[in-house]
């Protein structure tokens, strides 16, 4: 038997068997099928077969999810059906349909998880060396001094993976727009260039080609950036690639693509991100000086996404000033803290929850989160793909911030970032950490029940947890 017979055979007993199967194709991680009658697909059953990460209807199509090795299950499906191969498609495809205002916010998501994906590989490696310098060093077990050779290399791999990020986030977000990847690195590098980063630094006015004001913003380990600069890159790079005459476009097309896209990343793009994370800070402290328990709440439900954005960076420094002059931070870490449990107790439920490699994605993701303090993993591999995930971070974020905003808990000094985060409410009143505990262990308790109950989807439903009926589909 070859190897994904029984993935294929599974596959055709749930959509009607090979006679209702009119043609087969695959892109990068999905085989799509064209079926004579889609009454006759089972989807509830097709998920939660073995190897088959999710499935759905696309336009006319019924797309199902099997992952990078989608290539060489494809051969195995078309020997059993009789149907001929084709050439893998474009992912990008799926895009091109008419436009409808109530799919943006999908959409946007879809690119932002899509672009920050293919990174995800990137992040667990050096997630784990910054897990172990966590757990090595002062913070935890202070078992090394910071200063050890070892401590260093383990500093240096995890902190690359990260410092970084606009370079890999520009890759992943040039090979989903299938734009010019080169191009997409190369503008990303400009943003942390040294060079760029000492006039910075030095905090003197530059523009761009002499002409053009640029605003003075450091842009490392921030995401939004390279994705607004690729989503335009996409536009200026298809423009030059068709209106550039062909004797010169080897050399044209980059060229004039970049005379562009300089000072537009630099002088409009970068800064829209700043200013995005900015206008949230103004928003949040405003919301608190009104209402400081929804503050801490709507922190606690969606600074995961801020963080996944990039634009926790701006919002934290309203943190950095409250505990330079206050003492404390009762608005921003007192919020994302919580938040942290709360995604801790949604990537418990996804591992309980789900099967195959999800489980054992789930299960390298509970090591670094909980233990290492990298949420990077989760966020991109778990919970911007998922929406039920987002849906426990949301519901346990926020019960558990209203619960610390009712308490008026605050942060007294920054510290370790995974399960002993709660050491940050140390240093005010005995009652303050209790009192963090509480909204702590809520979060965290919520977000794992309400992901235990509802699941993740692709078949994990509660038929297959303990015995109980599947929930209908969310």
């Amino acid at each position: 038997m070859a190897k994904y017979t029984d993935l294929c055979n599974q596959i055709l007993e749930n959509v009607g068997g090979k006679d209702n199967v009119s043609g087969a194709v695959h892109c990068m991680t999905r085989l799509r099928l064209n079926l004579k009658d889609r009454s006759q697909v089972d989807l509830d059953a097709v998920k939660g077969i073995k190897g088959v990460l999710g499935a759905q209807f696309s336009g006319e199509q019924f797309q199902i999810i099997i992952g990078q090795h989608v290539s060489e299950v494809y051969p195995e499906f078309c020997a059993i059906t009789g149907l001929g191969q084709t050439a893998a498609i474009d992912e990008n495809l799926d895009n091109k349909e008419p436009f409808d205002i109530k799919k943006v916010p999908a959409k946007v998501l879809d690119y932002v998880s899509g672009s920050i994906a293919p990174t995800l590989t990137i992040m667990m490696g050096a997630g784990f060396f910054k897990m172990f310098y966590a757990i090595l060093g002062p913070d935890l077990l202070n078992l090394m001094a910071n200063e050890a050779p070892l401590m260093q290399t383990l500093y240096i791999v995890g902190n690359a993976g990260f410092y970084f990020m606009p370079i890999f986030v520009a890759w992943g977000a040039a090979k989903k727009l299938n734009t010019s990847v080169a191009l997409a690195m190369l503008l990303s590098c400009l943003l942390i260039d040294p060079n760029i980063l000492n006039i910075v630094t030095a905090g003197e006015p530059f523009s761009v080609y002499g002409i053009i004001p640029m605003q003075l913003n450091n842009y490392t380990q921030s995401v939004l950036p390279s994705l607004l600069m690729v989503f335009a890159l996409s536009y200026v790079f298809k423009f030059f690639d068709k209106h550039v005459p062909k004797v010169i476009k080897i050399i044209g097309v980059p060229f004039c693509t970049l005379i562009v896209m300089v000072p537009l990343m630099f002088c409009v793009l970068a800064p829209i991100g700043n200013w995005i994370g900015m206008l949230l800070s103004a928003f949040f402290e405003g919301l608190y000086n009104v209402a400081g328990p929804l503050a801490i709440a709507l922190l606690g439900a969606f600074w995961p996404f801020f963080v996944a954005t990039g634009m926790h960076v701006a919002i934290v420094q309203i943190a950095l000033i409250n505990i330079t002059t206050l003492g404390f931070d009762p608005i921003v870490l007192a919020g994302a803290n919580i938040a942290n449990y709360a995604l801790m107790g949604m990537t418990l439920a996804y591992f309980l929850r789900t099967k195959g490699e999800e489980k054992q994605m789930a299960s390298a993701n509970v090591v670094t989160l909980i233990v290492g303090g990298i949420s990077e993993p989760t966020l991109f591999g778990i919970l911007l793909r998922n929406k039920r995930a987002m849906i426990c971070q949301i519901i346990g974020g926020f019960i558990g911030g209203l619960v610390g905003g009712i308490f008026g808990v605050a942060v007294y000094t920054m510290g370790a970032s995974n399960f002993l985060t709660i050491l940050q409410y140390a240093g005010g009143p005995g009652s303050n950490l209790i009192y963090a505990g509480i909204a702590c262990v809520v979060a965290f308790v919520a977000a794992l029940a309400v992901g235990i109950v509802i699941g993740f989807g692709d078949g994990d439903g509660l038929k297959n947890y303990k015995g109980k009926k599947a929930l209908k589909k969310a």
